[in-house]
């Protein structure tokens, strides 16, 4: 099968699904509420039932995921987390948590920052989230025979120096390195390249939460062609960030086909400054989007952009996104679809970059696609 990414229409957050060619299936970031189930709300994608429909299964039977990146811990990249997503000793995954329609995940990235002092209030599926993680940690640190199993395994994504961690040798990667290692397998046709976050940010007490974000471009082999699709996640990074990234990488690093619009389409990108004290958008921001490649599109995950004073998203920020790409390669994804409810956008790779595919056409999930999905595999 073609690989390709699925942008769930989650109101202003983030929630996207990488499929790998051999149907590895990378969540980043969720954003889920009861409302995406509620048919009277057009506002919102029901991306759990999705996943239960179209997703992974155990023996045909229970729903996982192969990982799950968190970018970082603010509500709306992480809402509904507990409710989705299975937390706890997978072997102790039961028929009653099947009914609840709960997704295993087999590795979990994230990064250190969420055990930070200074990390600050959490919301109630951020401390679900940290409360996984610190489970999966402690089976690590202690060399726990059952450490490695899916369910319990982890990646940690950035510096810190923080000591509690200095045992978790090769699974904490740090920004400027490849990781084509994902499920504890290698990747010949996929690898993401990790540009954040940065020590700094992740250890200083003052530094703001967005800043922390992971932020990773995605590279996909298709055929004969290397980075023949290449997709940006940032995350909330602000302008800062950006450019600090700027600074640090070369132009193969920085280029993309598809680019998630940090923050839901937030002024933040452009600059530190709210608009209303700076209207010009910072050189170093405008440089990243020099860097999408022939036909490049920019993807707005956020409620629909209006002529107004709402950041996010920002109707500023939508029109020097539309400058750079043009306007026909900007999608608002809270805007495709119909008025009965906004649909997922899917490009899939092909050897000449990733093709727009027609969300009418993706309702249903073909044979050779069900027969991959069922996963022989054991918990615990």
């Amino acid at each position: 099968m073609d690989p390709r990414i699925t942008y769930f229409p989650v109101g202003n957050g983030d929630c996207s699904l990488i499929t790998l060619s051999d149907n590895t299936q990378i969540i980043i970031d969720c954003n889920t509420t009861q409302e995406a189930s509620d048919e009277d709300d057009p506002s919102r994608y029901d991306v759990h039932q999705h996943l239960l429909d179209f997703g992974k299964k155990l023996d045909g039977k229970i729903p996982h995921v192969d990982v799950f990146i968190l970018t970082h811990a603010d509500q709306d990249h992480c809402r509904g987390f507990d409710t989705m997503f299975y937390t706890g000793d997978p072997s102790k995954y039961t028929v009653k948590h099947s009914k609840e329609d709960l997704i295993l995940i087999d590795e979990l990235w994230f990064t250190h920052r969420i055990f930070a002092n200074h990390e600050g209030e959490l919301s109630k599926w951020a401390k679900a989230f940290k409360k996984e993680a610190q489970r999966r940690i402690d089976l690590h640190l202690a060399k726990s025979s059952v450490r490695n199993d899916a369910g319990n395994r982890i990646r940690v994504v950035g510096h810190s120096n923080n000591p509690a961690y200095k045992g978790l040798g090769d699974l904490v990667i740090t920004p400027g390195n490849y990781i084509d290692v994902i499920d504890r397998k290698t990747k010949k046709d996929f690898r993401f390249f990790v540009h954040a976050p940065f020590r700094k940010e992740v250890d200083d007490k003052l530094a703001d939460r967005n800043d922390t974000s992971v932020v990773l471009q995605a590279c996909f082999d298709v055929g004969g062609t290397k980075n023949a699709g290449l997709a940006m996640f940032g995350g909330d990074a602000g302008a800062a960030i950006w450019s600090k990234i700027l600074e640090l990488s070369d132009d193969d690093k920085l280029a993309f086909d598809l680019f998630l619009a940090p923050h839901h389409c937030s002024w933040t990108f452009f600059s530190e400054e709210e608009y209303k004290y700076n209207k010009v958008p910072a050189e170093d921001s405008l440089a990243i989007l020099g860097k999408g490649l022939d036909g490049a599109r920019v993807i707005a995950s956020c409620k629909p952009i209006k002529d107004d004073d709402d950041n996010p998203p920002h109707f500023a920020a939508k029109e020097e996104y539309e400058d750079v790409v043009g306007e026909e390669n900007f999608i608002s994804l809270a805007e495709v679809g119909d008025q009965k409810r906004a649909l997922p956008t899917t490009f899939e790779m092909s050897e000449n970059g990733p093709v727009l595919l027609d969300p009418e056409d993706l309702d249903h999930v073909d044979d050779t696609v069900k027969k991959v999905a069922s996963t022989p595999q054991t918990y615990g």
